[in-house]
């Protein structure tokens, strides 16, 4: 067991980071604030004690690198977004969400984990994909070191030999996107695609290789890019981004999406629309907005956030 404590950015907010809807293997917080999961194939404990982070891993390396410096990268503590916050406060369609919302950050996920749980996530909630990515790691993936009970995300030659019908279970009996799973396990196991090399592509570039995979439409293709694969301008379109959108600029409404997702051809132009907005960080923009709106709605949802937002009671 190793342990330690590291200095925070400011902003900063664990609650929002991990609770968003970007990362499906944490749990908490418990009563004493602490969050628990599995990343990196070894098992955390991290809380937050004013501008400090305190962590506990189950190793003492993670994929070679000190526990602490594995953290911090994963994490994103390393990058400076005070300055896209400050700007965006200002911002008439981020203002209100960046300010409630103060802290929020994006994780870099391991980019395989990200593709198969972007898959698993397609029309589901985020209590039933968390539930059904942990028991997965249960049945394939390897236990974690120090850690009983616990198991690393699977790797992709731990699915090539299934078929589709062992995946069902963790699919919500959908066997189609099982067999989705199964054979992008096998392109990434032959290196038919290469998931790292898309980082030194561009994010436009990188979304068109992505999509060429069957199962991976454009929204999940920008959630994958900018979760995992350091490409900031990448902007995940889902129904409650789209309707931001819509409601703000007037040359997407007129492009007659429907409600729930736009067309193939419609995805691309509410991209740059995004871009020329919110500037090259744009995706970190749809995840302030995702959340926000979804805060509007969801009670459930505002009742647990509250503790990490501010102003709520002018909400």
């Amino acid at each position: 067991m190793a342990e330690g404590v590291l200095s925070l950015p400011d902003p900063f907010s664990l609650g929002l980071t991990f609770l968003c809807g970007q990362c499906f293997r944490w749990e908490g917080p418990d009563a004493q604030g602490r969050f628990q999961g599995v990343a990196g194939g070894a098992y955390w404990t991290v809380w937050k004690e004013e501008n400090q982070l305190h962590w506990e891993c189950s190793v003492e390396a993670v994929d070679g690198k000190p526990a602490p410096d594995w953290l911090a990268h994963y994490l994103s503590l390393d990058d400076d977004i005070g300055g896209w916050v400050r700007s965006a406060e200002n911002h008439k369609v981020l203002g209100r969400p960046v300010r409630l919302l103060k802290g929020l950050r994006l994780l870099r996920q391991d980019p395989w984990e990200c593709v198969v749980s972007y898959m698993f996530a397609q029309g589901l909630s985020v209590a039933v994909i968390r539930q059904a990515i942990h028991k997965f790691c249960r049945k394939y993936g390897r236990p974690v070191q120090g850690a009983p009970g616990y198991h690393a995300f699977p790797e992709p030659r731990d699915l090539t030999h299934l078929s589709a019908d062992f995946l069902r279970p963790f699919t919500n009996n959908h066997r189609a996107r099982a067999d989705r799973i199964i054979r992008m396990a096998r392109a990434v196991e032959a290196q038919v695609i290469v998931l790292d090399h898309l980082r030194g592509i561009s994010c436009d570039e990188a979304r068109e290789a992505l999509m060429a995979l069957d199962g991976i439409g454009p929204k999940i293709a920008d959630c994958i890019l900018l979760f995992s694969l350091d490409h900031p301008s990448a902007f995940p379109v889902d129904r409650w981004v789209l309707r931001a959108m819509k409601r703000h600029f007037r040359s997407v409404h007129l492009l007659g999406v429907g409600e729930e997702a736009p067309t193939p051809s419609q995805y691309p132009k509410i991209v740059q629309r995004a871009r020329k907005a919110f500037g090259d960080r744009c995706g970190l923009a749809s995840e302030y907005l995702f959340l926000y709106l979804r805060l509007l709605e969801d009670k459930k949802l505002k009742a647990e956030l509250s503790p990490y937002c501010q102003t709520l009671d002018r909400f």
